[in-house]
């Protein structure tokens, strides 16, 4: 929100009117691991892109002023992401399987939070995180390597390294009993999400997972789509997913249902699970889903930004080979890989069931 406000050199609005000027647009996000700035212009402007983005990097000036009107902004987004159910679910999971780590605090932050942060605050933090050591700079486009790399040095060669707060690894929790968490709201359906944690992205079994994903809850072949949807008719959306960290990840069920409903939903998911472990998939099934992890990981990336913001990522996840071998990684897996992971890590027995009620019911 502050950092592209303006610098010393480009004064507010300057840093938005030189890369609109080009073609081009810029923006910033922030997830459980790693904020991302990135400039998008033209092969030709890649200069340009770089030079201003070293700038904004380096010598933000962090106005109060700024500071205290995007505080404003940051509330209500805070308000927005708190009154979308499918968010607010899954935040409340995330909080209760990883409590006392960094994943269990809210990206967006607090308005407690929030009140405490102001110009010296975002210095310090500056100074201490925005080291070369802890930074990834990632190029992808019509662009020449080396001149990447010569500008880079130019541009970032002088910043001195400096010791980082020492930083915890987070083990996957291991579950031994099924937790509930259940919160009213004025909804006229329940919205359901059950939670298992699971390894970090950059893993063989983060592969095998997201092939379970795909022939448990991605798409009208999937096997939830068939039993709650199809046949028993219970629920009026079903979905899962597999989302990797750093060091942990979360394999999650999603469901919207009446609420009568709650019972017969969670019996036939406890069903799918024991037969996920049980029985291997069949090669249809397996098919399938490499299909779709495959056509999912090409469509994501089929724009310059998207390349560069997924090898970055995967980068600070444990290597760019990663990024690179996803596709290879995501053909060996086989139907026995599954069958593992959904013994190691998806048990009927034990998970976390979020259920957001609507009130009275």
């Amino acid at each position: 929100h502050i950092t592209f406000k303006g610098t010393p050199s480009r004064p507010r609005g300057q840093i938005a009117y030189q890369v609109e000027s080009v073609g081009g647009y810029l923006n910033a996000m922030t997830s459980l691991d790693y904020t991302t700035y990135y400039i998008v212009v033209p092969s030709e402007h890649v200069g340009l892109a770089m030079e201003i983005q070293a700038d904004a990097l380096r010598n933000s000036l962090f106005d109060q002023s700024d500071i205290d009107q995007e505080r404003t902004v940051i509330h209500e987004e805070i308000r927005l992401r708190q009154d979308s159910p499918q968010t607010a679910l899954v935040d409340m999971v995330i909080q209760e399987l990883f409590p006392g780590t960094p994943y269990a605090r809210p990206v967006i932050g607090t308005f407690e939070e929030l009140a405490s942060v102001n110009r010296p605050e975002m210095l310090d933090f500056h100074e201490q995180y925005y080291v070369p050591n802890n930074m990834v700079l990632s190029v992808a486009g019509n662009v020449k390597a080396e001149e990447i790399f010569a500008q880079a040095q130019e541009l970032y060669g002088d910043m001195e390294s400096k010791a980082l707060p020492a930083r915890k690894y987070v083990a996957i929790p291991v579950l031994d009993e099924i937790i509930t968490l259940e919160e009213e709201r004025s909804l006229n359906q329940s919205y359901v999400f059950i939670g298992h944690p699971a390894p970090g992205m950059n893993t063989r079994d983060a592969a095998a997972l997201t092939m379970a994903s795909v022939i448990l809850g991605q798409g009208r072949l999937s096997r939830l789509y068939k039993a709650l949807i199809e046949e028993e008719l219970i629920v009026n959306d079903v979905s899962a997913s597999y989302s990797g960290f750093s060091d942990i990840g979360l394999f999650g069920i999603m469901a919207q249902l009446d609420t009568d409903n709650l019972d017969k939903l969670t019996a036939i998911v406890r069903e799918e699970l024991t037969r996920l472990q049980a029985e291997l998939v069949t090669e249809a099934e397996l098919s399938r889903a490499k299909t779709l992890a495959r056509s999912s990981l090409a469509f994501s990336n089929q724009s310059s930004s998207n390349v560069a913001m997924f090898l970055g990522k995967m980068e600070i996840y444990g290597g760019v080979m990663g990024a690179i071998n996803q596709i290879a990684i995501l053909e060996q897996i086989t139907a026995e890989d599954i069958q593992r992971v959904a013994q190691t890590y998806l048990s009927p027995e034990a998970y976390i069931f979020g259920h957001l009620r609507p009130a009275g019911r």
